[in-house]
């Protein structure tokens, strides 16, 4: 039985003042949302010619780095030059130099692209990350599958960037072929361009 964050036995009472060693507080592991209010989220209203996009793939997932890699060739030859960083660790040292990267990146970018949200880890530090590169003042797209829209719109509005630009790709991606990616990059690539504000 649960009451007011307490777990305690069945038919077991619970006196606020006194100290039972049977029981058992819950505290709440996370921290507080970031409130009504919303992050600004930032466009470029300009075209991408003589700019710097960069384009964060994860190496857990070979279809977002062949999408990636794609939107990145059409990026450049729309005239933008392109940095692409790898990232996949979330925890530990090698999760705290993944996120170096990322405040590497928003120094020496004018917008981002970021994915991939295709699972719940992967989905919060999309959005994590994408979060990072918009409180730089940069444009960004976080890209997530249908599957986690709901859980990458609830950690952006957990983090106070209610507004931050979401694209959403089919689910799943990991399994199709590469002709069926190649697809999707296609038919996606002017959605994002559309999201970061690029003007013709």
């Amino acid at each position: 039985m649960r009451t007011h964050g307490v777990y305690m036995r069945p038919h077991q009472s619970y006196d606020a003042g006194m100290s039972d060693p049977a029981t058992v507080w819950v505290r709440r592991p996370t921290a507080a949302p970031g409130g009504d209010e919303s992050a600004p989220a930032f466009r470029l209203d300009r075209a991408v010619s003589g700019l710097t996009i960069g384009v964060r793939e994860d190496r857990a997932w070979r279809s977002w780095q062949l999408i990636g890699d794609i939107w990145s060739e059409y990026l450049r030859r729309d005239g933008a030059e392109t940095i692409t960083v790898e990232t996949g660790a979330q925890v530990g040292q090698p999760g705290s130099d993944d996120r170096k990267q990322i405040d590497e990146l928003a120094a020496v970018v004018d917008a981002a692209v970021v994915g991939l949200g295709t699972c719940g880890s992967c989905t919060t530090f999309t959005i994590k990350d994408a979060v990072a590169l918009e409180e730089q003042e940069r444009p960004v797209v976080a890209v997530v599958c249908e599957e986690f829209l709901v859980h990458g719109q609830n950690v952006a509005t957990h983090l106070g960037h209610r507004d931050l630009k979401i694209l959403v790709l089919p689910y799943p991606l990991e399994a199709r072929p590469d002709d069926e990616l190649r697809a999707i990059a296609d038919e996606y690539y002017p959605r994002m361009l559309e999201l970061l504000g690029v003007a013709s």
